[in-house]
């Protein structure tokens, strides 16, 4: 049993070279493609971060702030779009100004009107927009 468990330990330290070599190898040879793919990945999870804020944009545009019951409504998705801002780093930092002017709508109720919403899904689509192109210009290599 010894002499097995010896064979088995053998076999498995063998392949744990062989993997690190393997892994050596891609690390030296292929870093920039995998640099590339990780960039890729990020960049994916980044645009679902931002399509999701849209879909929210998009909820929001069905309620009118004027009704008192929908009201309620606007501020939950306002929560909501604040919680996944302040998530994601990259989302924090462009839209620090807007999260305040959210939190201070929510705040004060009586300062939610429908132009201060419909003004502030404006103010967020543009920003998604621009963020939109800046990774687009990122992922093709063009830097402005």
């Amino acid at each position: 049993m010894d002499e097995l468990t010896n064979w088995l330990s053998l076999i498995s330290n063998v392949f744990t070279i062989i993997a690190s070599g393997i892994a050596i190898y891609l690390f030296l040879y292929k870093g920039k493609e995998i640099s590339s793919v990780l960039d890729l990945l990020l960049n994916y999870t980044h645009q679902l971060s931002l399509s999701e804020v849209k879909e929210k944009l998009e909820r929001l545009n069905e309620y009118n702030a004027k009704d008192p019951e929908q009201c309620e409504k606007i501020v939950n998705i306002l929560n909501e779009i604040i919680g996944q801002i302040r998530g994601n780093s990259r989302l924090k930092i462009h839209f620090e100004e807007v999260v305040s002017t959210i939190e201070s709508l929510i705040a004060d109720k009586r300062k939610l009107t429908e132009p201060r919403k419909r003004a502030l899904v404006s103010e967020l689509r543009e920003r998604l927009r621009h963020l939109n192109v800046k990774n687009i210009d990122n992922l093709v290599g063009e830097t402005k």
